[in-house]
């Protein structure tokens, strides 16, 4: 079994407002809850500028619902971003508990995604750099889809200055920090 995490990143936005709106999305959620139980207490919070990232516990799971919901909760975008499996990296990108953007680099990885679907998870670096205040060229090349060309390249980088090669689950945290958000905690 590979690696399943979730982190998010909350723009303008307080650690204390995050921690609360986890509470309160946690005390909502049902049995099971958006997959797997929210345990506020149990992630972990670091706060960057004027906004907050945090690592969601080990056994919470919950994508674009959890992002929602702590959209809705915090009052402001929310960027979840995720390692599925030790495979991939992904995100879902909710604002007032909609989902505005998704990216992921296999849409293929299930079974084959319709064009709709795929054009749907190819991820708007423009819309990005928006919410996050950065220029898009320093963010645009990592919302690729990886296809077999991709791993072929072993090693070849999104940016010179990344730590992991494109094709890589770990490029997430390349990602945040051109966000400015270290995956620190």
């Amino acid at each position: 079994m590979g690696l399943f995490l979730q982190a998010a990143v909350i723009p303008d936005c307080t650690e204390d407002a995050v921690r609360e709106a986890c509470s309160r999305v946690a005390a909502q959620q049902p049995s099971g809850g958006y997959g797997m139980e929210l345990r506020p207490d149990a992630c972990r919070y670091a706060v960057h500028g004027t906004g907050v990232s945090m690592l969601f516990n080990e056994d919470c799971a919950g994508f674009e619902d959890m992002a929602g919901a702590l959209s809705v909760e915090t009052g402001c975008p929310v960027l979840l971003l995720y390692i599925y499996d030790g495979d991939f990296w992904g995100y879902f990108l909710c604002d007032k508990g909609e989902v505005v953007d998704t990216f992921n680099p296999m849409p293929d990885y299930f079974e084959e995604a319709p064009e709709e679907e795929r054009d749907e998870m190819k991820g708007n670096a423009s819309l990005i750099a928006q919410y996050f205040h950065v220029d898009v060229s320093s963010i645009d090349n990592y919302l690729r889809f990886w296809t077999e060309e991709v791993f072929e390249e072993k090693g070849k980088k999104a940016y010179a200055d990344d730590e992991f090669a494109i094709g890589e689950d770990w490029q997430m945290a390349d990602f945040m920090r051109k966000l400015g958000y270290p995956y620190e905690w």
